[in-house]
């Protein structure tokens, strides 16, 4: 048989074994992995299930708790007034059962017993000492929430407190259904079925009590046993009603952490099956097509090299041309002595080459190490730019972890490097709470869509201080145009934010100034004509004159005139501040103690929050005194009887905080606006100072003030001043 059909025929053996195994084994490959990412994506409707399920949970508390802090609710509640929560909180349920599925809400009394069904209304007064989200709600006094079963059934629940007047009058139920409407909206998500199956008395057989199949399901298979006992999770294959799936099944707990029920989540898996059968048909063409193609060229090459030996030979001292032969000690005959001489030559030429490639590779390796070294050095270089520059330099991957961050991170934030690489969450969680509406959308859309991001925002240090900062972001592509890293620094505005406060205030002052002055001006010529002409035409009356009491009345309104002149003259006579390191705390209590019986008269108690560790600030003691009590003064006209004031200190960045907050006051916000301006504010005792020159006497001490409303019945008058004193700004 000549050479080429014997070397074909081994190497068709070789290809068609080695055809069948690379199948076999993409075959295998394929189907462990397509597995894989089955289970990952059950897994993942698994965390999608336990998310919905805190998700209405926080809903249906967070609903409760704004019935709960209803004062009518609280009221009728208190009152046991079961009608009036009908007509309270009835219509409410009705539209909320419509629209977003709310199947509970009850009304509880202490001891715990319900009171009111908004969806049985004539369903009352059982005993709930059984309902643990009730008990905790009662012993705790904060709101609970979790999978509860009550007489409709098990239903995500929250229960919240209700307080009336500061007693515990009650809890309050919304609740969410724990049943098919909450298993279609997994469905609806991810279209996958989902059962919520229970077992019998063997625990041999479940049975769903909610599921998102046409008709009810039963369990037989020992799985569901296995799982409910060792309280783990299953994968199984299996083929429901001729249909084949990927079931994962699990256990669910209610709020008291026990088993009440197994979950199957169930995709289909015909499409999967279809595109195997579609690769593995693919596969196995294209194995056979390389296997014929591979036998065909073996054959080819075979007969190429059997047949024109002399033109080999003659190819092979080409290429050795120019070389001395050496000869082999083995001396064949024939062709094949040819050939070997012919290698010999091809062997000679190779080891020059190799020669070559050995000194080019000495060569390149050298090179390559002074490359390493000089990139490592510029790294350093970097490095210690970075980690010295006065700016906190991190970077983000796209999902928003910090891969990176210098130490300036522990100056400027007092958090170490360490906590912030291991907070996934550190670059949003660090928004003062406040600010987090408004920067956290800038931040996803960094993130998300690649914008520039660039925002001032608040940041709390540990120990309290409250910072300002710039952050800007820029984002890294990658080669597809996602997100992959994002590069930024953070850099320290307090100072800068404080000066233009500053800034403002003073041209609030200026203005104020510049108005008090022109009024001065256009009343006094004919403030005077009047007053002396009417004072005349008094004198001249006689005391039984008609008109006598009409002129008394003109001169009264014109002294009026020509005290607001007094004061208007007041606030444009310059001043000078004689300041001295002074505790701000002890100051507050002097002027505290000598306006009790001002507060006593107006039914309005205090209470005073004043920081320990507060700093020392440069204080001319007899304005402040005088301010302070204009301030009192001013809050306990505006503040109703029977409410208090809150007087609270604290320590800031470079600065004292002083926070006087009045609750349930009915200020405008025109009043809020213009409290400051003269002739406008409720204060009218002429032994204080006016709130306008206390607003000047703040900004001579180099501080900040403001009346601000933080909710629709919470004042709070806001205060900042400087540990040193600086130049003013004119």
């Amino acid at each position: 048989m000549p050479l080429r059909y014997r070397l074909s025929i081994a190497f068709f053996c070789l290809a068609l074994l080695g055809t069948s195994s690379l199948v076999e084994l993409g075959i295998i490959s394929q189907r462990e992995i397509i597995r894989e990412e089955e289970q990952e994506r059950l897994q993942g409707y698994s965390r999608a299930l336990d998310h919905n399920i805190e998700l209405q949970g926080q809903w249906a508390v967070s609903l409760a708790s704004s019935f709960a802090l209803n004062p009518e609710v609280a009221g009728a509640l208190a009152n046991q007034d079961r009608y009036r929560l009908v007509q309270l909180c009835y219509s409410a349920f009705i539209f909320m059962r419509r629209h977003y599925g709310i199947m509970q809400f009850n009304f509880h009394t202490i001891p715990p017993r319900n009171f009111v069904r908004m969806q049985m209304l004539y369903v009352f007064g059982d005993d709930l000492h059984y309902r643990q989200t009730i008990l905790d709600a009662i012993s705790w006094r904060k709101e609970t929430f979790g999978i509860e079963k009550g007489i409709t059934g098990y239903g995500i629940r929250g229960v919240a407190p209700v307080l009336n007047k500061g007693a515990l009058t009650g809890t309050v139920e919304i609740g969410f259904s724990f049943g098919k409407p909450f298993l279609q909206q997994i469905k609806k998500q991810f279209d996958v079925e989902v059962s919520i199956l229970v077992p019998d008395e063997n625990s041999t057989a479940f049975t769903s009590i909610a599921t998102t199949f046409p008709d009810p399901v039963k369990r037989f298979d020992p799985v569901y046993a296995k799982v409910l006992l060792d309280q783990h999770t299953e994968l199984l294959i299996q083929e429901i009603a001729g249909v084949p799936y990927a079931t994962l099944v699990r256990t669910v707990k209610d709020y008291q952490g026990k088993t009440i029920a197994l979950v199957e989540f169930c995709a289909r898996r015909t499409e999967t099956l279809s595109v195997m059968h579609h690769y593995r048909t693919l596969m196995l063409g294209i194995g056979f097509l390389g296997m014929v193609l591979s036998v065909g060229a073996i054959y080819l090459i075979a007969r190429y090299f059997s047949k024109p030996i002399g033109e080999m030979v003659d190819f092979a001292r080409d290429i050795a041309s120019g070389q001395d032969v050496r000869h082999l000690k083995a001396s064949p005959t024939g062709e094949l002595k040819i050939l070997a001489d012919a290698l010999e030559d091809m062997l000679k030429s190779l080891e020059e080459s190799r020669r070559k490639i050995k000194d080019y590779t000495v060569n390149l390796e050298y090179m390559v190490h002074l490359r390493t070294r000089a990139l490592r050095e510029s790294e350093e270089k970097y490095r210690t730019l970075v980690e010295n520059v006065p700016l906190v330099v991190y970077r983000l991957l796209g999902s928003g972890k910090t891969i990176f961050i210098n130490q300036f991170v522990e100056d400027l934030l007092g958090v170490p490097q360490e906590r912030v690489l291991g907070d996934e969450s550190f670059w949003r969680e660090k928004v003062w709470p406040e600010d987090r509406p408004i920067i956290w959308p800038l931040m996803d859309h960094c993130l998300n869509e690649g914008r520039e991001f660039k925002a001032e925002y608040r940041v709390a240090r540990p120990d309290g201080k409250l910072l300002i900062v710039l952050d800007h972001a820029l984002p890294v592509f990658d080669e597809r145009g996602h997100v992959e890293t994002v590069d930024g620094f953070l850099v320290n505005v307090t100072e800068r934010h404080h000066l233009q406060q500053q800034i403002i205030q003073t041209e609030e002052l200026k203005t104020l100034s510049e108005i008090s002055a022109r009024l001065a001006h256009e009343i006094r010529n004919p403030l005077v004509a009047a007053g002396g002409f009417a004072r005349r035409v008094l004198d001249a009356l006689t005391e039984g004159d008609v008109n006598r009491e009409k002129v008394k009345i003109i001169v009264h309104e014109i002294g009026r005139l020509e005290k607001i002149l007094e004061k208007t003259l007041a606030y444009l006579k310059p001043f000078q501040i004689l300041p001295e390191t002074s505790s701000l705390n002890e100051l507050l209590i002097q002027v505290l103690e000598d306006q009790e019986a001002v507060f006593r008269e107006r039914s309005v108690s205090l209470e005073m929050n004043l920081s320990a560790n507060l700093p020392l600030v440069p204080l001319d003691k007899e304005l402040f005194r005088a301010l302070l009590r204009t301030m009192f003064y001013a809050l306990a006209d505006i503040c109703p009887q029977g409410r208090k004031v809150e007087v609270t200190t604290y320590p800031g960045d470079n600065v004292v905080h002083l926070d006087m907050t009045v609750r349930g006051t009915r200020v405008s916000d025109d009043e809020i606006e213009h409290f400051f301006y003269p002739f406008t504010s409720r204060l009218e005792r002429t032994e204080v100072l006016d709130l306008p020159l206390a607003k000047m006497i703040i900004h001579k001490h180099q501080g900040l003030i403001d009346l601000v409303r933080e909710d629709p019945d919470r004042l709070i008058l806001k205060m900042s001043l400087p540990h040193r004193r600086e130049p003013i700004l004119s």
